[in-house]
């Protein structure tokens, strides 16, 4: 009886453990590791306000973000094109800052810019995976 129960119980692990779903792996399932694209972003939210600067996106709307004491520093960059097309983005692009907006970087942290607009200033959140 044991051994009936044993054979029982090695063909369920063996016909379970080797189903053809498992193995089979398609393009859909394999994952870009990197950080995210204004693509991805605006793809997840089609109303963020992103920028793009040294082949990193830069999100606005970030409650922490926005209470932090920060002083703005130097201006690093300014919006050179504007696109809602993720695809389209290259180093200046934004989808909702103007062309010629400004953007300067903070003196306490590295991982914020701040961009200064008509309506007053908007802090940018560095997006990095990791």
């Amino acid at each position: 009886m044991r051994i009936v129960v044993f054979l029982l119980l090695f063909m369920c692990f063996m016909t379970t453990g080797c189903t053809k779903d498992e193995i089979l792996i398609t393009s859909e399932q394999t994952k870009t590791i990197g950080n995210p694209t204004a693509e991805e972003v605006l793809t997840m939210d089609p109303n963020a306000n992103v920028f793009l600067y040294k082949d990193t996106i830069y999100i606005a709307g970030i409650p922490w973000v926005n209470e932090l004491k920060l002083t703005k520093d130097i201006q690093v960059t300014e919006i050179t094109h504007q696109s809602n097309n993720g695809k389209a983005f290259i180093n200046g692009t934004a989808n909702k800052l103007a062309i010629g907006t400004k953007i300067f970087r903070v003196k306490e942290r590295n991982d914020i810019l701040i961009a200064e607009t008509d309506r007053g200033d908007i802090r940018f959140y560095q997006l990095v995976e990791g």
